[in-house]
This record gives C-alpha cells, structure tokens and sequence, in this order.
C-alpha cells in the first residue's frame, strides 16, 4: 500500500513539475479507486486477517500453525498440554466463536511446564509431548495425541467416526504424513480397557440414598397401679420366768477309811485303839 501511494504521489509530482496546476483529468480517479479497492480486499484475504485460536505471540518458544477444520463439525473447544501438565489449561478459543467447519485458523501456542511458567529451552520444548484436546458444539470431544508442533507449519483437522486426526506435510521429510492410524491404535487400546472398568463397576454396590419415613407415634398401654397386699402378723414371745430359787447345799459325804481288815484306823473313829 506504500509502495502504491509513493507511485502515485511520484507521478502526480511529475505531472505538477510539467504541467504547473493542473487538475486531474477525469480518466485518473477511477484507476485510483480500483487501486484501492484492490488493496482492500487482499488486506480481507491475508492471513494476518485470520481468526486465532489462542492468544497472538512472538517468540522463539511459541508455536504458529495453520489449521484447516475438516471435521464436518463446530468446534468450541480448543485446549492444548504438554505431557507433564495433570488438566488441560482454559479454552483457547472465544466464548460464542466457534471454529466452524472449513474454516482455518491461526494457532498459537506457547508451551508451559507443571508451574504454568513458558518453556524457554529449545532441548525441553522438542522432547515434550504435546496432546489437544477438542470440543465439538454437539457435546462430543476427542483427543490428538503426541501433536508434532516441530514437524509442521500447517496442517488439516479431521474425524473419523468418534476419532479425531491430523493431515500434514513433515517438514523433515517433506512427506504427506496422516497420524489416523496411530490415533485409531490408540482408541482400541482405550476401548479394551473399558470393560475391566464397566465390570468393577458392576460388581461394587451403587450406594441409593435411603428413604426417609416419618416416625409414627404411639401411644404406650395404660397401666394401672395395684398396691401390694402386706398382712403383718404379731410376732408371738414366749416369756420364761427364771428360777430364782437357789438349790439347797449338798452336804459332803465323808467316807471313814477303813482298816485292812475291816476295823477303823487308829485315831479315826469313836474309840480309843488298844494294843
């Protein structure tokens, strides 16, 4: 557009120099007009004009590809991470902008390590791994694997079935490249592994919420209180009189030895022992 203007001003001094004032004549204008016409509509065109996918940078680390969506579908969501990262950043494209199908867009990325902070390292951004994640506008997503950011400069987004690839010229090889094999090997393996899960699901008991009933009252029996009948009987005391009389003394018996031979000893007795 310069270039156009400093034609154009360069004549139009030259007219001036020949000519002194003189008006246009009427045969200028119109080729004026085209002129710019024409630059507007290649400024439409460019693709410095194209939608982003992602926010526009500049940098040695930051990756710009050209996407063709060849999906046959919408899409909303667009997410890039590196292998070391656990969740898939923010969406990368704007709320209410969809990537329609057959459009092409301009992707940029910048890749981040675990902390979120830009990979600067040329060694560390070529060995990592890259996977994308998208969003379809019907609700289904799929995932690219292993995404050569290093090996391309543009490349085409398609679907198979539920499987989502890429078609690209390498630029180490110059070869048309389709990575549809290996995503398809890759959602096998992930379909193999499904009914070791649906069965561990089928086997652990679903918890259900219990019902909540509301207690019934009821009223306890009346019971009515009856006395205890005590029949008190006298206790019956039989009283003895202690004898108080004292026992008459007992006179003691005194047994008068006797004599071997029948007679009483000397001394003992009433009479006098003679010898």
């Amino acid at each position: 557009m310069k270039k156009v203007i400093a034609t154009l001003t360069f004549i139009a001094a030259l007219t001036l120099a020949g000519c002194g004032n003189v008006t246009p004549s009427a045969d200028v204008e119109p080729a004026t007009t085209t002129q710019a016409a024409k630059v507007k509509v290649e400024d439409t065109t460019s693709e410095d004009k194209m939608k982003l996918i992602g926010d526009k940078a500049t940098g040695s680390s930051v990756f710009i590809i050209t996407v063709d969506n060849k999906t046959g579908k919408s899409i909303k969501g667009f997410s890039v991470k590196t292998g070391s990262e656990e969740k898939f950043p923010s969406n990368m494209l704007q709320e209410n902008d969809p990537f329609i199908k057959n459009e092409r867009r301009k992707l940029y990325y910048v890749p981040v390590n675990s902390e979120g902070y830009a990979i600067g390292n040329s060694d560390a951004i070529a060995n990592e791994e890259y996977i994308i994640k998208i969003d379809f506008s019907d609700d289904k997503s799929a995932v690219l694997h292993q995404f050569p950011f290093g090996d391309l400069d543009s490349c085409e987004l398609h679907l198979d079935k539920e499987v989502a690839y890429i078609e690209y010229t390498s630029k180490l090889s110059d070869q048309k490249v389709s990575t549809k094999e290996a995503e398809n090997m890759i959602a096998s393996m992930e379909a193999e592994q499904e009914p070791t899960t649906e069965k561990k699901k089928v086997t652990e008991p679903a918890y259900t919420q219990p019902v909540y009933e509301e207690p019934v009252y009821t009223q306890p029996p009346t019971t009515q209180y009856i006395a205890p009948t005590t029949e008190y009987i006298e206790p019956t005391t039989v009283y003895i009189e202690p004898d108080t009389q004292a026992p008459e003394p007992t006179e003691a018996v005194i047994e008068t030895p006797t004599s071997p031979d029948g007679g009483c000893i000397a001394g003992q007795g009433g009479g006098a022992l003679t010898w």
